[in-house]
């Protein structure tokens, strides 16, 4: 995706559901461009998680900011506080087991990335918690689509002409994940 001449569009609804209902709701496509491939549904919960899938500047999106607490530190910490744990006996083992979990869990969520990039940043900026959004990086034609495919299902429009640089730091946001498929002919 030549990163000269795109908008970046995001519809906003007021309500976590909002964005898929207004989706089932609108034509896949508007004067012939079909607009329905090409966006990433938003979700901001609580505690500022926030949940991306779909397409997003030509990359299937699927990233969800749930914090993680198992994973290689929780089982080193495991390990360790069982070691130490040998040394005081059987109720030794079972508090170090349990304790070293408990600090490895904390080590891994605390190392764990949360979704930070100019993409996710946008997106924490631009949807309120407990909204949600359709999102859309693509040629001013397909977001026309867009927009013009919600029209009057309860959105709220923030729509921005992106310069070069700019679209570059969104792709290069995504470009991590997998290329979205084709169009089917």
């Amino acid at each position: 995706m030549d990163p000269e001449g795109l908008d970046f569009a995001l519809m906003v609804f007021h309500h976590p559901e909002g964005a898929e209902q207004a989706y089932s709701r609108a034509p896949d496509s508007v004067g012939g461009v079909a607009w329905a491939r090409e966006i990433a549904f938003v979700e901001h919960h609580r505690r500022n998680r926030i949940v991306v899938r779909g397409t997003f500047a030509g990359r299937y999106v699927d990233a969800d900011d749930e914090l993680e607490f198992i994973g290689h530190k929780t089982a080193e910490g495991v390990v360790a506080g069982g070691a130490v744990g040998l040394l005081l006996g059987p109720a030794g083992l079972a508090v170090g087991l349990v304790g070293g979990g408990l600090a490895g869990g904390v080590a891994q969520e605390r190392s764990s990335p949360h979704l930070r990039s100019a993409f996710f940043d946008a997106v924490r900026q631009d949807v309120p918690e407990g909204s949600s959004g359709l999102v859309m990086l693509g040629d001013p034609a397909h977001v026309d689509a867009m927009v013009e495919a919600l029209q009057g299902l309860g959105g709220q429009l923030l729509r921005h002409h992106v310069s070069a640089e700019d679209a570059r730091a969104l792709q290069e946001a995504v470009a991590g994940d997998p290329q979205a498929a084709p169009p089917s002919a």
